[in-house]
């Protein structure tokens, strides 16, 4: 199962979107980008790319979660630790999760599991 506060998580979620309009070449691209692990490059590909409707909200639905993984990163590191700072966001990773599962079918769960 993925855990879409991880950008490596992210960058597999975002390589299963390969299938929803990408060119032959754009696919070829975000082979690279995954094998090179650059998430932001990926995001930047799947953007200009012609993505089906449920593929751009599954897009939309990372980019958030990577804000609020990079948050939840930023707060553990931070002495004393913020407890609740943290437990705050835990709600809106989970309705993100609970968001990116309603669009995905099985076949793409398949693609990118771990």
């Amino acid at each position: 199962m993925l855990d879409i506060r991880y950008r490596i998580d992210r960058m597999k979620a975002m390589y299963a979107l390969k299938e929803s309009g990408l060119t032959e070449a754009q696919g070829q691209r975000l082979d690279q980008l995954l094998q090179a692990q650059d998430e932001a490059e990926m995001v930047v590909l799947l953007d200009g790319a012609a993505l089906q409707p449920a593929a751009r909200k599954k897009l939309d639905i990372l980019r958030q979660a990577k804000l609020v993984g990079d948050r939840l990163t930023e707060l553990s590191r931070t002495i004393p630790l913020p407890h609740d700072k943290i437990q705050a966001l835990y709600p809106e990773i989970r309705d993100l999760r609970t968001a990116y599962d309603r669009l995905c079918t099985d076949a793409d769960r398949a693609m990118t599991r771990v």
